[in-house]
Formats: structure tokens, C-alpha cells, sequence
């Protein structure tokens, strides 16, 4: 896959168990699967604040060498959410929204957020299992840098 539209065309809306429906789900939200301890741990972290899920991606050294990272940061509950973001499916007490450019790619690489580090530096993060799937995207996708939102 060198397209990041084939990614995006790789995966449908998932559809909704009685308990997504119960709950409030829509087919809008993005699903993701969150570890015990990210549940447990950014719960207690959040104070209101909001998580993002927001990437970068750039070209390498004037080369066809692409580079890009996820980023997950919070914001406080008084900003307002840009429009490229979607509400992103969160264990109870926490609110979450992602990058509408991410969606696809990581339902389709199996991404869950986890918990890695010790003491201060214990930060949320998000992993995939087919890495590939993540090269691919940031290969095909514009230049985008999480320090301009």
C-alpha cells in the first residue's frame, strides 16, 4: 500500500454491539483499544482536561524518506476542539478526539493505548500492532507538525 486513500478504503464503520448503543456510541466515533492501566491511570490524570490524538509526518533530508510519530497530549476543557478532530471512544470520565486522518489507520493496524514509564515519566502511548500499515500512511500523507494546532 502506497496511497493513504487505499488505507482509509481498507476499513468500514464498525457496527454497534446493544452496549455501544446504550452507551452512546455513534458510528462517528473512533474506536481504539485502551489498556486496564490507561483506563485505570488517565481517569485519575484527566482533571477535565481533554486528550488528543493528533500525529506528525515529514519528509526526511529532502529524500523520498518520510518521518512521523503519534502524539497524544491534553488540552483543558475551555479550548475548543478544531474540526479535523473526532470524538474518539474513552472509558468513562475521560474525553477524547483523534484526527479525523488518523480513523482509519489505526483501526486497520490495531492500535490500543497503553501506559509506558515509571514515576514522572509514566505517559500515556499509543501502539500498533502492524507497524507497517503506520509507514505507509506517513509515506502517503502531507506534512503535518503538531506544534502549529
Amino acid at each position: 500500500m502506497s496511497d493513504a486513500r487505499t488505507i482509509r478504503a481498507m476499513t468500514t464503520a464498525p457496527v454497534l454491539s446493544s452496549t455501544e448503543v446504550a452507551t452512546g456510541w455513534s458510528r462517528a466515533d473512533a474506536a481504539m483499544i485502551w489498556s486496564n492501566e490507561a483506563r485505570d491511570e488517565l481517569f485519575a490524570r484527566s482533571k477535565g482536561r481533554r486528550l488528543l490524538l493528533d500525529y506528525f509526518a515529514s519528509r526526511c533530508c529532502g529524500r523520498n524518506v518520510s518521518v512521523g510519530d503519534l502524539h497524544l497530549r491534553w488540552t483543558g476543557s475551555e479550548v475548543p476542539i478544531a474540526e479535523e478532530f473526532q470524538p474518539l471512544r474513552a472509558p468513562a470520565g475521560i474525553e477524547a478526539y483523534v484526527q479525523r486522518d488518523l480513523v482509519s489507520v489505526l483501526e486497520a493496524a490495531g492500535a490500543r493505548i497503553v501506559m509506558r514509564g515509571w514515576g514522572w515519566f509514566r505517559r500515556p502511548r499509543v501502539e500498533l500492532s502492524d507497524g507497517g500499515l503506520w509507514l505507509d500512511f506517513i509515506g502517503a500523507c502531507r506534512t503535518r507538525s503538531v506544534l502549529r494546532h
